[in-house]
């Protein structure tokens, strides 16, 4: 408790309106880390900067005895800049406690710090400071130090040399290929997952040949970022290799290979993807299937995609909610969908009825006229958009009452949908 009130004081000390911490605020943030629970620290760790810009007018939202730190906040998501701040940095890249290492990493990342003393840091004796440069290279996406983390991608230890491999991966310099490559095929398994997953970054299709063999490594992990990295290359030669990985028995490489397939958009795996949307054990697997199916578009891919509506999951049903409305040529709604408009689920009712208005079929008017009372805003805006298209004299009535709607949003939508049916 006291490391936590610790840092809390820490974030309270700074007034509103700096725009990088200083020496003593990254001081007292990286002592009280150094004290706390290793959980604390790291949930610190990954959120630092992600979301602490700003707040809310007149600190509506919070206690009123909480003390004011959205400008210590706000001071940390900023650039550091410094001078004794930076050297302070530069000395805890070599600490005992990982989560503080990693902290004052990330706040070198995103300081002035030069890409002189990174590449010096680069080259220290000690593999932890040369994988704590490594990632703060990679956070500041400084592409001056190229050269440097491609040479400690051969590093002695395996930390500084994947750290490197990521850090390339985040600057997406795509002459750093070369050197991927060639680790890819002669490094420890830990450097060559990393660098399969920095060669995804390029997003290029020319290094798929590279990737491609990885997905019948051992390592299901391998398998997993093999999958992702090939999905991201937009490679039109590996969609038969990645169908065949729908079949692997690790859950993380099925969804993985689900998700690249969308990216793809491999139509030869429609089938495959019904097939595990019916009938994979993983719940999630399902979700992506769904909503990969969504993004094939294939019309023949209604009727999996209406029996997934029946799914003991509700997250399966939303996304087969989903998935429904972007299919190709479909003009007639599964009556499953129709009945999912009106779900207990409001997230699979919203789904349902969107899918319902872009469908456009005429015999479910009075499907969407029933949510023109729904509680929620966007049901009843989604409903009113798709009765509008329709242009049909049996939603007239409907759009007429939508006129009154409670919020201006639907009744200017209505108002417009009159206007389309009326021509």
């Amino acid at each position: 408790m006291r490391a936590l009130h610790l840092l809390i004081l820490s974030l309270a000390a700074v007034g509103p309106g700096r725009t990088g911490a200083d020496s003593a605020r990254v001081a007292t943030l990286l002592a009280a880390l150094a004290h706390t629970d290793p959980v604390i620290c790291d949930l610190i760790g990954d959120q630092l900067g992600n979301f602490w810009m700003g707040g809310e007018p007149g600190r509506l939202g919070r206690f009123d005895d909480a003390p004011n730190v959205q400008g210590a906040k706000d001071s940390l998501a900023g650039t550091i800049t410094d001078p004794r701040a930076v050297s302070l940095l530069v000395a805890t890249l070599g600490t005992e406690n990982p989560c503080v290492r990693r902290v004052a990493a990330k706040l070198l990342g995103r300081s002035v710090v030069t890409a002189a003393v990174l590449r010096g840091l680069l080259d220290n004796p000690a593999p932890r400071i040369r994988e704590s440069a490594a990632f703060a290279a990679g956070v500041g996406e400084r592409r001056e130090t190229r050269a440097a983390l491609e040479h400690q991608l051969a590093d002695t230890a395996t930390g500084p040399a994947a750290m490197a491999a990521w850090a390339l991966g985040e600057i997406q310099d795509p002459a750093s290929a070369p050197a991927l490559q060639g680790a890819l095929r002669a490094s420890p398994p830990r450097v060559r997952l990393a660098s399969a997953w920095a060669l995804g970054q390029f997003e290029d299709a020319s290094f798929a040949k590279d990737v491609l063999p990885l997905l019948r490594e051992t390592d299901p992990v391998m398998r997993a970022t093999a999958a992702e990295a090939l999905g991201r290359m937009k490679s039109p030669r590996v969609g038969a290799a990645l169908v065949g990985a729908l079949k692997d028995r690790t859950a993380a490489v099925r969804r993985a290979a689900v998700r690249a397939l969308a990216d793809l958009h491999e139509r030869s795996a429609v089938a495959p993807l019904e097939g595990l949307l019916r009938n994979d054990p993983d719940r999630e697997v399902q979700r992506e299937c769904a909503r990969a199916l969504g993004e094939l578009h294939a019309a023949s891919s209604l009727d999996a995609l209406a029996r997934a509506l029946a799914d003991p999951d509700v997250l399966v049903q939303r996304e087969a909610a989903n998935a429904l409305g972007e299919l190709e040529d479909l003009t007639k709604a599964p009556a499953a969908l129709v009945r999912a408009t009106t779900s207990p689920d409001v997230d699979l009712r919203r789904h349902a009825t969107k899918s319902l208005a872009k469908i456009g079929d005429l015999a479910t008017v009075q499907a969407l006229a029933d949510r023109l009372g729904d509680e929620d805003k966007d049901i009843r805006l989604a409903a009113v958009e798709g009765l509008g298209e329709m242009k049909v004299e049996a939603a007239i009535p409907g759009l007429t009452r939508a006129l009154n709607d409670r919020d201006p949003e639907v009744r200017r939508a209505a108002a417009e949908a009159l206007g389309k049916t009326q021509e």
